[in-house]
């Protein structure tokens, strides 16, 4: 099994609900994403449809998304060709849930679409 080249930082509390939300979704957790061979971020799950990534959920407890890791996510979506739609939703909103709500409730959502700039394309 090849080893992560992240260092897992996470507290229990973020842990328990990216397990709660990926059941939610029906999203795969840590999933690693690549250039070249080369790895450049792990969301903390992945939605797809038909083998093609649908979107990525971010779930943030102390920190919300670091700029850094969005410009690796808008690299990678522009090196691969493929839109990205990336959710933030917060720990404590997923653990105070009884149930899925028929609404998860993001904070933030990042729409990367490089169709956008080039629409007659």
């Amino acid at each position: 099994m090849k080893k992560h080249h992240f260092k897992v930082k996470e507290t229990g509390y973020h842990h328990e609900a990216v397990k709660v939300l990926a059941r939610w979704v029906k999203g795969k957790r840590e999933r690693m994403f690549s250039i070249d061979g080369y790895p450049v971020f792990v969301p903390d799950i992945t939605c797809y449809d038909n083998g093609i990534v649908k979107c990525m959920y971010e779930v943030a407890y102390t920190n919300p998304i670091s700029g850094k890791k969005l410009g690796l996510m808008q690299y990678w979506s522009y090196r691969n060709n493929t839109p990205l739609t990336i959710y933030e939703v917060s720990a404590e909103f997923i653990l105070a849930q009884i149930s899925k709500p028929d609404v998860i409730e993001s904070f933030n959502v990042h729409i990367i679409d490089f169709d956008v700039f080039n629409p007659g394309v």
